[in-house]
Protein backbone atom coordinates (compact mmCIF):
# COMPACT_ATOMS: atom_id res chain seq x y z
CA UNK A 1 0.00 0.00 0.00
CA UNK A 2 1.38 3.35 -1.02
CA UNK A 3 1.38 6.07 1.65
CA UNK A 4 1.42 9.61 0.31
CA UNK A 5 2.31 12.43 2.68
CA UNK A 6 0.82 15.70 1.41
CA UNK A 7 2.06 18.74 3.33
CA UNK A 8 -1.22 20.65 2.85
CA UNK A 9 -2.07 22.65 5.93
CA UNK A 10 -5.53 22.46 7.48
CA UNK A 11 -6.05 24.78 10.41
CA UNK A 12 -8.27 24.82 13.48
CA UNK A 13 -8.35 27.60 16.05
CA UNK A 14 -7.16 26.75 19.53
CA UNK A 15 -5.48 28.42 22.49
CA UNK A 16 -1.77 27.83 23.20
CA UNK A 17 0.05 29.21 26.21
CA UNK A 18 3.72 29.90 25.41
CA UNK A 19 6.59 30.28 27.88
CA UNK A 20 6.90 33.96 27.02
CA UNK A 21 3.33 35.17 27.09
CA UNK A 22 -0.20 33.95 26.50
CA UNK A 23 -0.91 34.05 22.75
CA UNK A 24 -3.69 32.68 20.58
CA UNK A 25 -2.40 30.42 17.80
CA UNK A 26 -3.90 28.07 15.24
CA UNK A 27 -3.25 24.36 15.21
CA UNK A 28 -1.61 23.09 12.02
CA UNK A 29 -2.73 19.76 10.56
CA UNK A 30 -1.27 17.57 7.81
CA UNK A 31 -3.32 15.04 5.83
CA UNK A 32 -2.18 11.41 5.72
CA UNK A 33 -3.76 9.42 2.87
CA UNK A 34 -3.85 5.63 3.01
CA UNK A 35 -5.72 4.30 0.02
CA UNK A 36 -9.03 6.13 -0.08
CA UNK A 37 -8.89 7.14 3.58
CA UNK A 38 -7.45 10.52 4.55
CA UNK A 39 -6.64 11.32 8.16
CA UNK A 40 -5.58 14.71 9.49
CA UNK A 41 -2.97 14.68 12.22
CA UNK A 42 -1.77 17.67 14.26
CA UNK A 43 1.76 18.86 13.53
CA UNK A 44 4.04 21.50 14.96
CA UNK A 45 4.87 24.33 12.65
CA UNK A 46 6.73 27.59 13.23
CA UNK A 47 8.60 30.10 11.08
CA UNK A 48 12.37 30.18 10.83
CA UNK A 49 14.42 32.31 13.21
CA UNK A 50 16.03 35.52 11.90
CA UNK A 51 19.50 34.85 10.50
CA UNK A 52 21.10 38.10 11.68
CA UNK A 53 20.16 40.29 14.65
CA UNK A 54 22.27 43.46 14.61
CA UNK A 55 22.66 46.23 17.17
CA UNK A 56 24.07 49.72 16.67
CA UNK A 57 24.64 51.60 19.95
CA UNK A 58 24.15 55.38 19.89
CA UNK A 59 23.69 58.29 22.28
CA UNK A 60 19.95 58.18 21.65
CA UNK A 61 19.67 54.45 22.37
CA UNK A 62 20.27 51.10 20.74
CA UNK A 63 19.02 50.51 17.20
CA UNK A 64 18.02 46.90 16.65
CA UNK A 65 17.68 45.48 13.10
CA UNK A 66 17.08 41.85 12.12
CA UNK A 67 16.73 39.94 8.86
CA UNK A 68 13.12 39.49 7.82
CA UNK A 69 11.51 36.04 7.99
CA UNK A 70 9.17 35.41 5.04
CA UNK A 71 6.41 33.61 6.92
CA UNK A 72 6.59 35.65 10.14
CA UNK A 73 3.53 37.74 11.04
CA UNK A 74 5.03 39.45 14.08
CA UNK A 75 8.05 39.37 16.40
CA UNK A 76 8.77 39.28 20.13
CA UNK A 77 11.52 41.67 21.28
CA UNK A 78 13.18 40.96 24.63
CA UNK A 79 16.08 42.37 26.66
CA UNK A 80 18.24 40.63 29.24
CA UNK A 81 17.98 42.24 32.69
CA UNK A 82 19.11 40.91 36.07
CA UNK A 83 19.71 37.40 34.81
CA UNK A 84 16.46 36.91 32.93
CA UNK A 85 14.74 37.87 29.67
CA UNK A 86 12.05 40.54 29.89
CA UNK A 87 9.54 41.40 27.19
CA UNK A 88 9.95 44.75 25.38
CA UNK A 89 7.30 44.28 22.68
CA UNK A 90 5.15 41.16 22.20
CA UNK A 91 3.54 42.03 18.88
CA UNK A 92 5.94 43.99 16.67
CA UNK A 93 5.46 43.79 12.91
CA UNK A 94 8.58 45.53 11.58
CA UNK A 95 12.22 44.48 11.37
CA UNK A 96 13.88 47.41 13.16
CA UNK A 97 13.32 48.78 16.63
CA UNK A 98 14.93 51.55 18.71
CA UNK A 99 15.40 50.95 22.42
CA UNK A 100 16.04 53.70 24.98
CA UNK A 101 19.52 54.46 26.26
CA UNK A 102 18.52 52.89 29.57
CA UNK A 103 18.02 49.48 27.93
CA UNK A 104 20.29 46.58 28.85
CA UNK A 105 22.23 46.32 25.57
CA UNK A 106 21.58 42.57 25.21
CA UNK A 107 18.57 41.59 23.12
CA UNK A 108 16.89 38.75 21.29
CA UNK A 109 14.14 38.51 18.67
CA UNK A 110 11.57 35.74 18.15
CA UNK A 111 9.69 35.28 14.86
CA UNK A 112 6.06 34.14 15.12
CA UNK A 113 3.16 33.38 12.80
CA UNK A 114 -0.39 32.17 13.38
CA UNK A 115 0.85 28.64 14.18
CA UNK A 116 3.55 29.39 16.74
CA UNK A 117 6.99 30.88 17.31
CA UNK A 118 10.51 29.99 16.30
CA UNK A 119 13.41 29.66 18.70
CA UNK A 120 14.55 33.08 19.93
CA UNK A 121 17.57 34.55 18.14
CA UNK A 122 19.98 36.55 20.28
CA UNK A 123 21.90 39.45 18.75
CA UNK A 124 24.96 38.25 16.81
CA UNK A 125 26.33 41.53 15.45
CA UNK A 126 27.30 44.85 17.08
CA UNK A 127 28.00 47.56 14.49
CA UNK A 128 29.64 50.93 15.09
CA UNK A 129 31.21 51.89 11.74
CA UNK A 130 29.59 54.16 9.12
CA UNK A 131 28.08 52.48 6.06
CA UNK A 132 30.63 51.78 3.31
CA UNK A 133 30.88 49.21 0.51
CA UNK A 134 34.58 48.35 0.59
CA UNK A 135 34.44 45.74 -2.17
CA UNK A 136 31.94 44.10 -4.53
CA UNK A 137 33.64 41.96 -7.13
CA UNK A 138 33.50 38.78 -9.17
CA UNK A 139 36.04 36.08 -9.86
CA UNK A 140 35.70 36.63 -13.63
CA UNK A 141 34.02 38.98 -16.10
CA UNK A 142 32.20 36.12 -17.81
CA UNK A 143 30.82 32.79 -16.64
CA UNK A 144 32.82 29.56 -16.68
CA UNK A 145 32.07 26.54 -18.86
CA UNK A 146 29.22 25.56 -16.50
CA UNK A 147 27.56 29.01 -16.68
CA UNK A 148 28.60 29.80 -13.09
CA UNK A 149 30.07 32.91 -11.54
CA UNK A 150 31.11 33.77 -7.98
CA UNK A 151 30.41 37.13 -6.33
CA UNK A 152 32.11 38.46 -3.20
CA UNK A 153 31.53 41.51 -1.04
CA UNK A 154 33.01 43.32 1.96
CA UNK A 155 30.93 45.97 3.73
CA UNK A 156 31.11 47.92 6.98
CA UNK A 157 28.31 49.58 8.94
CA UNK A 158 25.44 47.72 7.23
CA UNK A 159 22.30 46.50 8.97
CA UNK A 160 21.12 44.44 5.99
CA UNK A 161 22.56 43.54 2.58
CA UNK A 162 20.80 42.05 -0.43
CA UNK A 163 21.85 41.05 -3.95
CA UNK A 164 19.48 40.75 -6.91
CA UNK A 165 20.22 39.26 -10.34
CA UNK A 166 18.64 40.82 -13.43
CA UNK A 167 18.69 39.32 -16.92
CA UNK A 168 17.39 41.38 -19.85
CA UNK A 169 16.01 43.90 -17.37
CA UNK A 170 13.94 41.29 -15.53
CA UNK A 171 14.46 40.27 -11.90
CA UNK A 172 15.49 36.62 -11.89
CA UNK A 173 16.83 35.81 -8.43
CA UNK A 174 17.33 37.53 -5.07
CA UNK A 175 19.45 36.85 -1.98
CA UNK A 176 17.90 38.80 0.90
CA UNK A 177 19.44 37.47 4.12
CA UNK A 178 23.11 37.41 3.20
CA UNK A 179 25.98 38.24 5.56
CA UNK A 180 25.96 42.03 6.12
CA UNK A 181 29.76 42.14 6.54
CA UNK A 182 31.35 39.86 3.95
CA UNK A 183 30.68 36.73 1.97
CA UNK A 184 30.68 34.88 -1.35
CA UNK A 185 27.86 33.34 -3.38
CA UNK A 186 27.70 31.40 -6.64
CA UNK A 187 25.05 31.91 -9.31
CA UNK A 188 24.20 30.40 -12.68
CA UNK A 189 23.85 32.95 -15.46
CA UNK A 190 21.99 32.20 -18.70
CA UNK A 191 22.35 35.55 -20.47
CA UNK A 192 23.95 38.95 -19.94
CA UNK A 193 23.27 39.59 -16.25
CA UNK A 194 23.43 42.51 -13.83
CA UNK A 195 23.98 41.85 -10.14
CA UNK A 196 22.82 44.72 -7.91
CA UNK A 197 23.99 44.90 -4.31
CA UNK A 198 22.06 47.11 -1.87
CA UNK A 199 23.47 47.81 1.59
CA UNK A 200 21.22 49.54 4.14
CA UNK A 201 22.35 51.14 7.39
CA UNK A 202 20.45 51.44 10.68
CA UNK A 203 18.83 54.73 9.60
CA UNK A 204 17.44 53.32 6.35
CA UNK A 205 20.07 54.98 4.13
CA UNK A 206 21.27 52.78 1.25
CA UNK A 207 24.30 52.34 -0.99
CA UNK A 208 23.98 50.35 -4.24
CA UNK A 209 26.64 48.76 -6.45
CA UNK A 210 26.28 46.85 -9.74
CA UNK A 211 28.30 44.20 -11.57
CA UNK A 212 27.69 43.01 -15.13
CA UNK A 213 28.54 39.43 -16.12
CA UNK A 214 28.64 38.12 -19.68
CA UNK A 215 28.02 34.57 -20.86
CA UNK A 216 30.36 32.62 -23.09
CA UNK A 217 29.78 33.38 -26.79
CA UNK A 218 28.27 30.57 -28.84
CA UNK A 219 31.02 30.81 -31.46
CA UNK A 220 34.01 32.31 -29.66
CA UNK A 221 36.62 34.03 -31.78
CA UNK A 222 40.07 34.43 -30.30
CA UNK A 223 41.78 37.65 -31.32
CA UNK A 224 45.55 37.29 -31.60
CA UNK A 225 46.43 40.98 -31.62
CA UNK A 226 49.33 42.46 -33.54
CA UNK A 227 52.71 40.72 -33.40
CA UNK A 228 55.44 43.33 -33.56
CA UNK A 229 59.20 43.12 -33.91
CA UNK A 230 59.72 43.21 -30.15
CA UNK A 231 59.96 40.15 -27.93
CA UNK A 232 56.47 39.05 -26.85
CA UNK A 233 57.02 35.80 -24.92
CA UNK A 234 53.36 35.40 -23.88
CA UNK A 235 51.80 36.35 -27.24
CA UNK A 236 50.46 32.87 -28.03
CA UNK A 237 49.78 31.76 -24.45
CA UNK A 238 46.07 32.67 -24.37
CA UNK A 239 46.39 33.46 -20.65
CA UNK A 240 44.35 36.09 -18.79
CA UNK A 241 47.38 37.83 -17.28
CA UNK A 242 47.37 40.36 -14.45
CA UNK A 243 49.47 42.98 -16.22
CA UNK A 244 50.88 44.56 -13.04
CA UNK A 245 52.14 41.20 -11.80
CA UNK A 246 54.92 40.70 -14.38
CA UNK A 247 58.51 40.35 -13.17
CA UNK A 248 61.41 39.83 -15.60
CA UNK A 249 64.46 38.34 -13.89
CA UNK A 250 67.45 36.30 -15.05
CA UNK A 251 65.98 35.47 -18.46
CA UNK A 252 62.60 34.41 -17.08
CA UNK A 253 59.18 36.03 -16.82
CA UNK A 254 57.12 35.57 -13.64
CA UNK A 255 53.45 36.59 -13.65
CA UNK A 256 49.99 35.75 -12.31
CA UNK A 257 46.61 35.21 -13.98
CA UNK A 258 43.13 36.32 -12.97
CA UNK A 259 42.08 32.72 -12.27
CA UNK A 260 44.64 32.42 -9.46
CA UNK A 261 47.78 30.96 -11.04
CA UNK A 262 51.41 32.00 -10.62
CA UNK A 263 53.68 31.07 -13.54
CA UNK A 264 57.24 31.16 -14.78
CA UNK A 265 58.07 31.26 -18.49
CA UNK A 266 61.66 30.75 -19.66
CA UNK A 267 63.36 31.06 -23.02
CA UNK A 268 64.93 28.28 -25.02
CA UNK A 269 68.01 29.73 -26.66
CA UNK A 270 70.07 28.98 -29.74
CA UNK A 271 73.40 30.74 -30.19
CA UNK A 272 72.52 32.98 -27.26
CA UNK A 273 69.23 34.17 -28.78
CA UNK A 274 65.77 33.27 -27.47
CA UNK A 275 63.91 31.21 -30.04
CA UNK A 276 60.94 29.96 -28.01
CA UNK A 277 59.33 30.72 -24.65
CA UNK A 278 57.86 27.85 -22.66
CA UNK A 279 56.20 27.41 -19.30
CA UNK A 280 58.70 26.27 -16.67
CA UNK A 281 56.17 25.84 -13.87
CA UNK A 282 52.74 26.96 -12.70
CA UNK A 283 51.33 27.13 -9.19
CA UNK A 284 47.60 27.13 -8.39
CA UNK A 285 46.77 29.60 -5.60
CA UNK A 286 43.66 30.17 -3.49
CA UNK A 287 43.67 33.86 -4.43
CA UNK A 288 45.15 36.34 -6.89
CA UNK A 289 48.59 38.00 -7.04
CA UNK A 290 47.87 41.60 -8.02
CA UNK A 291 51.39 43.08 -8.15
CA UNK A 292 54.80 41.87 -9.28
CA UNK A 293 56.57 39.42 -6.94
CA UNK A 294 59.99 40.25 -5.48
CA UNK A 295 63.12 38.13 -5.63
CA UNK A 296 65.34 37.38 -2.63
CA UNK A 297 68.21 34.99 -3.38
CA UNK A 298 66.49 31.90 -4.83
CA UNK A 299 63.08 32.73 -3.36
CA UNK A 300 60.10 34.46 -4.97
CA UNK A 301 57.98 36.47 -2.50
CA UNK A 302 54.44 37.59 -3.34
CA UNK A 303 51.17 38.74 -1.77
CA UNK A 304 47.96 36.76 -2.29
CA UNK A 305 44.59 38.52 -2.10
CA UNK A 306 41.76 36.17 -1.14
CA UNK A 307 38.14 36.53 -2.22
CA UNK A 308 36.83 36.97 1.32
CA UNK A 309 38.73 40.24 1.77
CA UNK A 310 41.72 38.75 3.60
CA UNK A 311 45.24 38.00 2.38
CA UNK A 312 48.60 36.40 3.05
CA UNK A 313 52.21 36.49 1.89
CA UNK A 314 53.88 33.43 0.37
CA UNK A 315 57.26 32.45 -1.01
CA UNK A 316 58.37 29.67 -3.32
CA UNK A 317 61.55 28.46 -4.96
CA UNK A 318 61.97 30.70 -8.00
CA UNK A 319 63.49 27.93 -10.11
CA UNK A 320 61.02 25.13 -9.41
CA UNK A 321 57.89 26.76 -7.97
CA UNK A 322 58.12 24.34 -5.03
CA UNK A 323 58.86 24.73 -1.31
CA UNK A 324 55.78 26.91 -0.89
CA UNK A 325 55.45 28.60 2.49
CA UNK A 326 52.86 31.19 3.55
CA UNK A 327 52.13 33.42 6.51
CA UNK A 328 48.95 33.12 8.50
CA UNK A 329 45.85 34.77 6.99
CA UNK A 330 45.78 38.53 7.55
CA UNK A 331 42.50 40.25 8.45
CA UNK A 332 42.88 42.64 5.50
CA UNK A 333 43.63 41.95 1.85
CA UNK A 334 47.25 42.10 0.65
CA UNK A 335 47.27 43.67 -2.80
CA UNK A 336 50.65 45.43 -2.70
CA UNK A 337 53.74 43.25 -3.02
CA UNK A 338 56.03 42.81 -0.01
CA UNK A 339 59.11 45.01 0.33
CA UNK A 340 62.42 43.63 1.57
CA UNK A 341 64.20 46.35 3.58
CA UNK A 342 67.86 45.97 4.49
CA UNK A 343 69.98 48.81 5.85
CA UNK A 344 73.21 49.82 4.15
CA UNK A 345 76.17 47.76 5.38
CA UNK A 346 78.63 49.44 7.74
CA UNK A 347 81.49 47.10 6.80
CA UNK A 348 82.79 49.39 4.07
CA UNK A 349 82.74 52.49 6.25
CA UNK A 350 86.23 53.99 6.48
CA UNK A 351 88.24 54.53 9.65
CA UNK A 352 88.09 58.26 8.98
CA UNK A 353 84.28 58.12 8.79
CA UNK A 354 84.21 56.39 12.17
CA UNK A 355 86.72 58.78 13.61
CA UNK A 356 84.81 61.95 12.74
CA UNK A 357 81.98 60.71 14.98
CA UNK A 358 84.18 60.38 18.08
CA UNK A 359 81.86 62.79 19.86
CA UNK A 360 78.88 60.70 21.01
CA UNK A 361 75.84 61.40 18.86
CA UNK A 362 72.70 59.35 18.10
CA UNK A 363 71.98 58.08 14.61
CA UNK A 364 69.20 55.92 13.17
CA UNK A 365 68.80 52.89 10.97
CA UNK A 366 65.83 51.46 9.12
CA UNK A 367 64.13 48.52 10.79
CA UNK A 368 65.10 45.57 8.63
CA UNK A 369 62.59 42.96 7.55
CA UNK A 370 59.88 42.06 5.07
CA UNK A 371 57.29 44.85 4.97
CA UNK A 372 53.66 43.97 4.29
CA UNK A 373 51.44 46.92 3.33
CA UNK A 374 47.91 45.73 4.05
CA UNK A 375 44.98 47.12 2.10
CA UNK A 376 43.61 48.83 5.24
CA UNK A 377 46.82 50.86 5.66
CA UNK A 378 48.43 48.76 8.40
CA UNK A 379 52.15 48.00 7.92
CA UNK A 380 53.51 44.71 9.30
CA UNK A 381 57.24 43.96 9.48
CA UNK A 382 58.17 40.26 9.43
CA UNK A 383 61.46 38.56 10.22
CA UNK A 384 63.11 37.80 6.83
CA UNK A 385 64.34 34.46 8.20
CA UNK A 386 61.04 33.46 9.82
CA UNK A 387 57.97 34.75 8.03
CA UNK A 388 55.75 33.67 10.94
CA UNK A 389 57.58 36.02 13.33
CA UNK A 390 56.26 39.58 13.44
CA UNK A 391 58.80 42.27 14.38
CA UNK A 392 56.57 45.35 14.54
CA UNK A 393 53.20 46.64 13.35
CA UNK A 394 52.46 50.26 12.45
CA UNK A 395 49.38 52.19 11.43
CA UNK A 396 49.13 55.24 9.17
CA UNK A 397 46.42 57.41 10.80
CA UNK A 398 46.37 59.98 7.98
CA UNK A 399 45.91 57.34 5.26
CA UNK A 400 42.52 57.99 3.61
CA UNK A 401 41.94 55.21 1.07
CA UNK A 402 43.37 51.73 0.46
CA UNK A 403 46.84 50.43 -0.41
CA UNK A 404 46.50 48.82 -3.84
CA UNK A 405 49.95 49.57 -5.36
CA UNK A 406 53.35 48.54 -4.06
CA UNK A 407 55.01 51.45 -2.20
CA UNK A 408 58.53 52.65 -3.05
CA UNK A 409 61.27 53.28 -0.49
CA UNK A 410 63.21 56.52 -1.00
CA UNK A 411 66.55 56.01 0.74
CA UNK A 412 69.53 58.30 1.27
CA UNK A 413 72.71 56.73 2.71
CA UNK A 414 74.19 60.22 3.26
CA UNK A 415 71.24 61.26 5.45
CA UNK A 416 70.57 64.43 3.47
CA UNK A 417 66.82 63.86 3.87
CA UNK A 418 64.53 61.63 5.87
CA UNK A 419 64.05 58.18 4.36
CA UNK A 420 60.41 57.50 3.56
CA UNK A 421 57.97 55.47 1.51
CA UNK A 422 56.02 56.84 -1.45
CA UNK A 423 52.48 55.44 -1.31
CA UNK A 424 49.46 55.97 -3.56
CA UNK A 425 46.47 57.17 -1.51
CA UNK A 426 43.53 57.35 -3.91
CA UNK A 427 44.25 60.29 -6.22
CA UNK A 428 47.07 61.49 -3.96
CA UNK A 429 50.69 60.48 -3.60
CA UNK A 430 51.97 60.66 -0.03
CA UNK A 431 55.32 60.37 1.70
CA UNK A 432 55.19 58.12 4.77
CA UNK A 433 58.04 58.01 7.28
CA UNK A 434 60.06 54.80 7.39
CA UNK A 435 60.32 53.21 10.87
CA UNK A 436 63.81 53.18 12.38
CA UNK A 437 66.00 51.98 15.22
CA UNK A 438 67.86 54.62 17.20
CA UNK A 439 71.55 53.72 17.50
CA UNK A 440 74.18 54.98 19.92
CA UNK A 441 77.53 55.11 18.15
CA UNK A 442 81.06 54.84 19.57
CA UNK A 443 82.01 57.59 21.98
CA UNK A 444 85.69 57.98 21.14
CA UNK A 445 88.10 57.87 18.26
CA UNK A 446 89.93 55.00 19.99
CA UNK A 447 86.77 52.89 20.21
CA UNK A 448 85.96 53.71 16.61
CA UNK A 449 89.38 52.48 15.51
CA UNK A 450 89.12 49.32 17.63
CA UNK A 451 85.72 48.45 16.16
CA UNK A 452 86.87 49.16 12.62
CA UNK A 453 89.93 46.86 12.93
CA UNK A 454 87.86 44.15 14.62
CA UNK A 455 85.23 44.35 11.89
CA UNK A 456 82.27 44.89 14.23
CA UNK A 457 80.31 47.68 15.77
CA UNK A 458 78.98 47.79 19.32
CA UNK A 459 75.72 49.72 19.43
CA UNK A 460 72.75 50.08 21.72
CA UNK A 461 69.47 49.95 19.86
CA UNK A 462 66.09 51.32 20.85
CA UNK A 463 62.92 50.77 18.87
CA UNK A 464 60.76 53.56 17.52
CA UNK A 465 58.34 54.06 20.40
CA UNK A 466 55.29 55.12 18.39
CA UNK A 467 53.06 52.56 16.68
CA UNK A 468 52.07 55.04 13.98
CA UNK A 469 53.85 56.36 10.90
CA UNK A 470 53.52 60.02 10.00
CA UNK A 471 52.51 61.29 6.57
CA UNK A 472 55.35 63.69 5.73
CA UNK A 473 53.81 65.20 2.60
CA UNK A 474 50.84 64.81 0.26
CA UNK A 475 50.47 65.74 -3.44
CA UNK A 476 47.50 65.34 -5.76
CA UNK A 477 48.15 63.40 -8.98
Amino acid sequence: MTIRLLMLLFTLNFIAITSVTAMEFKQAYAPISVGKITTFIPIERAPDAPVYVSVQPSDAGDKLVWSAVDSAKFYFIEQYINGKWEMVNANYQGTQYTLPKSASGVYRVTACDEYGCAKAKQQNRVVSEPLAVKAFYTNRSQVDDYQRVSLSWEISGAATVSITRYEQGRKVESWLNINPSRGTLTSNVRSLADFRLVAKDFNGETIARKLRIATLPENPVKLQGAKGKYTQPLFHSGLDIVSRSMLVKHGSVYFSTHDGQLMRYSAEKQNGAAVEWKKSWSLKLDGVVNNAPVMKADKLLFSVSLRNGTGKMCRVNASTGGEKECTEIKSSALIASPLIIKSASKSTESLFSRAVSFVSRPSSQLIEGVYLFRRDGVVEILDPNDMHKEIRTFGIPDFRNEVVSTPILISDPDNNFEEHFIVEDGLDVIGVEAPKHTLQQSSSIVEAAREWFNGNEVQNESEQSSDTLKVLWRKRL
